[in-house]
């Protein structure tokens, strides 16, 4: 008997012995996995001829559009002047071009500078902010007593704003004040030291009184010489005084209006930090240029335009030296000027806001770069075009070649492919081969320059591979030659969207939407004896029953929820008397790519298309499988542990069997043993 180790008493090879019992009894269970790994291949071939789809139906999004398939080549012939970049939609031609000027962001320049980057930007001004704020400040603020009210308002040592009278029972504006304050200062002082500014905290309008000199400066006391007192102005909880030192700097830029607050530490450094790291920056940049022994803080605007100037309020700015007078203006905020083919005429300009424009050639993007007169010269370009189409012929026959491996036979290997003969797979090729084969929706021979693919050199083999043919023959035409005969033509075979036409005169095809059904209809339209419409009536060129059409004067339009929704037809009364009928067939054309992109679209649709309906037939297998596996993996675990147990349980009856094997043999050699003792007496 062999000694194994898991026979403790018997020394079989219980563990061998359990494995291969269990390797028979598994066979359901390996049946079944086999099949799921099949079904699994197929999901595999499913998402490869998805994923091959979704590539196609990118490439056919691009040439459904007519207009986007219309491609030149841009040249300048002054590249230092102007450079040009032609996109979809841009037609042949030349054009001149005269820029003017360039659109430049608007800079200035602090002109005196400070000595260093580490200089202080100077003691701001003292000034006073009554917050009793008002709504209006042309409304009545106060109103004076029969006495009336004089006052003093003092800034330290600059001379006193005194003699500020306000007249016996007189109700005075916020603005009023301002403007008596002023007359003061101007006389005493010559600047304005009042102004009324709207403050954003309050949202209100604020009186604020500013010293004229930064320095050592204190805050303003204001004092009654005369009269009776006026709370508004008299109470000093009224007033939010700063001292020298304590001032900010403003400025607006893109509507935008930055309050900046500053000390009499800060330095021309820290206050370029200030403007760059504020996270409301509307688009203004500081720097420092070292000139002439200073530095000077330049402010620049980030934006292009006569509408992007910075600008500095002088009221509100209480920064010493730091006024609109200041600064330079070395760069003014200035729009583009340019003039195409002449137009507009003198003294007249196209101006822009940026020196890159996309909006006066169709098509076309310019980008300015100097003055001065430069030719465009626009070239049509089909290698694009040829490029797409050679890039659609071998997405298609790699889609054919995966398709046949999947659902083929291969009569050398007698092998099938994973998903042999199936219908959704064969059902793909088929509906695009269709298309590919059969006329245009919409296009009549004779009146269209091409209807078919094969008229502009997309062929099939025998072998149902396609081909973008090279060289025109006697029954076959080239792209190339396909495009030198009629170029809006093979556009239109490929791309046409929502293009139409009419056969009568009288009912005349204005318009149609991307979405309104590709194809022929009759239409039908009733006239009263003034010539009046009466009804609009249209039908698929195929359908028995008539729809209405909406009317607008002699406008007619399709109706919301039909093929026809966004077709757009005028009526011409052909001067019949009486009530009469006009009729016409009018066709909406629908290019080869575009009848594909909805074709594939609605393959691959996730709830309605037949790949997400196999998919979901494939998972439902791989699921009902999984259960399946699931159930003869318990039913094997619950036949080992029998096994188990059985084998123990035999080994446990071994042992006994052996014990009494012992005793019986025990008993046998005292039997012998006796016996031979009486023998030998």
């Amino acid at each position: 008997m062999a000694v194994g180790l898991s026979g403790v008493f018997t020394g079989m090879d219980t563990e061998t012995l359990i494995a291969r019992l269990m390797a028979v009894n598994a066979r359901p269970m390996y049946q079944l996995q086999d099949r799921r790994a099949e079904w699994e291949a197929r999901q595999d071939a499913l998402t490869d001829i998805s994923s091959r789809l979704s590539t196609f139906k990118t490439l056919l999004a691009r040439l459904r559009d007519g207009d986007g398939l219309r491609h030149v080549s841009a040249v300048s012939s002054d590249t230092g002047t102007l450079t040009v970049n032609a996109g979809s939609g841009a037609g042949e031609g030349t054009h001149q071009v005269v820029i003017d000027r360039l659109a430049r962001s608007h800079k200035l320049v602090h002109t005196a500078g400070l000595a260093g980057l580490d200089s202080t930007v100077g003691a701001a001004k003292s000034t006073a902010l009554n917050t009793g704020g008002v709504a209006d400040p042309d409304a009545v603020w106060f109103t004076t007593t029969a006495n009336g009210a004089t006052y003093t308002f003092d800034f330290g040592d600059e001379p006193d704003i005194d003699n500020v009278a306000f007249a016996a029972d007189t109700g005075y504006s916020m603005n009023q004040v301002a403007g008596l304050i002023n007359a003061r200062s101007q006389a005493v002082a010559g600047y304005d030291a009042a102004v009324v500014e709207y403050d954003d905290q309050l949202g209100q309008h604020v009186l604020r009184i500013s010293a004229q000199n930064a320095g050592t400066t204190g805050t303003m006391t204001q004092t009654l010489t005369a009269g009776d007192a006026v709370d508004e102005l008299n109470d000093d909880a009224d007033w939010q005084k700063t001292a020298s030192g304590e001032g900010k700097l403003r400025y607006t830029y893109d509507g935008v209006t930055r309050t900046l607050h500053v000390t009499d530490e800060t330095t021309l450094e820290d206050l370029c930090d200030l403007i760059n790291n504020d996270g409301a920056n509307p688009g203004v940049t500081a720097s420092v240029l070292e000139a002439g022994g200073a530095y000077h803080l330049i402010l620049a605007g980030r934006d292009t335009g006569s509408d992007y100037g910075v600008t500095i309020d002088d009221f509100q700015t209480t920064l010493n030296g730091f006024d609109t007078s200041d600064f330079t203006e070395t760069q003014a905020a200035q729009d583009a000027r340019l003039r195409v083919d002449g137009y507009p005429a003198d003294p007249n300009w196209i101006e822009r806001s940026g020196n890159t424009i996309t909006d006066v050639l169709p098509g076309l993007t310019l980008n300015l770069r100097d003055t001065g007169t430069v030719t465009v010269t626009l070239n049509r370009n089909t290698s694009d075009l040829s490029d797409d189409l050679n890039n659609f012929v071998a997405i298609y026959n790699g889609l054919v070649t995966a398709v046949e491996n999947y659902t083929g036979y291969d009569a050398e290997t007698e092998t099938g492919g994973i998903m042999q003969g199936d219908a959704t797979l064969n059902g793909v090729l088929t509906g695009i081969r269709n298309l590919l084969i059969g006329t245009a929706t919409g296009f009549v021979d004779g009146e269209d320059a091409y209807t078919l693919p094969v008229e502009i050199g997309i062929a099939f083999d025998r072998y149902g591979q396609l081909s973008l043919v090279g060289t025109s023959t006697e029954t076959q035409t080239s792209l190339d030659d396909a495009l030198a005969a009629d170029y809006a033509g093979v556009l239109e075979l490929i791309g046409a969207r929502a293009s139409g036409q009419s056969d009568s005169s009288y009912i005349q095809f204005d318009a149609a939407e991307a979405d309104t059904g590709a194809g022929f209809y009759d239409v039908a339209i009733d006239f009263a004896a003034d010539g009046g419409i009466v009804t609009a009536r249209i039908k698929g060129a195929d359908e028995e029953a008539w729809r209405f059409m909406e009317i607008d004067g002699n406008t007619l339009y399709g109706t919301v929820g039909t093929d026809e929704e966004g077709l757009v037809l005028t009526a011409v009364n052909d001067g019949t008397g009486g009530e009469h009928t006009q009729t016409a067939q009018v066709r909406i054309r629908q290019g080869f790519a575009g009848a594909l992109y909805d074709h594939v679209d609605a393959l691959l649709d996730a709830t309605s298309g037949p790949m997400a309906g196999k998919d979901r037939q494939i998972t439902e297998a791989i699921e009902e499988l999984d259960e399946r596996i699931e159930d003869q993996e318990d039913r094997l675990e619950d036949q080992e542990e029998r096994l188990r147990g059985q084998f123990a349980r035999l080994e446990a009856l071994l042992a006994t069997y052996d014990r009494q094997l012992a005793a019986v043999q025990q008993l046998s050699q005292q039997v012998n043993s006796f016996a031979n003792f009486l023998s030998n007496r």
